[in-house]
């Protein structure tokens, strides 16, 4: 016998939908871990953001995403919805100043001095299994593609050459050569 468990948890969620250009942006999941990191991140801002702007606990809120591809292209849904079955409406009431709160969660993104993540900005109790994938930086690259159509500026070369040179003992161990030019 077929049997199917489920539960229907209906409640208030607010849906951002960001298009990809296949053409600028690498979609391929496995070989691009910014996707993940980018969504998540965004997502973790987007909760903070409207918590702050409801004056509410974030635990009331519950953020997400999906990557989905169709005959139309690549998408990313960054999703918020009310934590309560019904709902009490905030995903639904903070649609209506999106302008605003892409506003303060850009400001979570750009105003903190860390590395990545930190507990000053992205980083809480609630989301400590997807503390190794938050990255404001990325995050902040896919709002801005996502408003401005914009992709993030090219690594300096000097840079490149920094993380690179942080890993050149390793690889010349494994008998490969590492030659950095201009």
């Amino acid at each position: 016998m077929n049997v199917n468990l489920g539960y229907d948890f209906v409640t208030d969620m607010l849906v951002l939908e960001f298009a990809l250009d296949e053409q600028k942006i690498d979609v391929d999941r496995k070989n691009n871990p910014w996707l993940n990191r980018a969504a998540q991140s965004l997502a973790e801002a987007l909760r903070l953001a409207a918590s702050q702007e409801l004056d509410i606990e974030f635990t009331e809120l519950v953020a997400g995403y999906r990557f989905r591809q169709n005959s139309n292209g690549s998408f990313f849904d960054i999703y918020l919805y009310d934590s309560l079955s019904s709902g009490a409406g905030y995903a639904a009431s903070i649609s209506e100043e999106i302008e605003f709160l892409f506003t303060k969660v850009e400001k979570i993104l750009s105003k903190c001095d860390c590395e990545n993540a930190c507990h000053k900005c992205l980083k809480h109790y609630r989301n400590q299994n997807v503390h190794g994938q938050l990255d404001r930086f990325a995050a902040l690259e896919l709002l801005r593609w996502g408003k401005y159509n914009e992709l993030a500026p090219e690594i300096p070369h000097s840079r490149q050459v920094k993380y690179i040179s942080q890993f050149i003992d390793i690889i010349e161990t494994s008998n490969y050569h590492v030659d950095i030019s201009d």
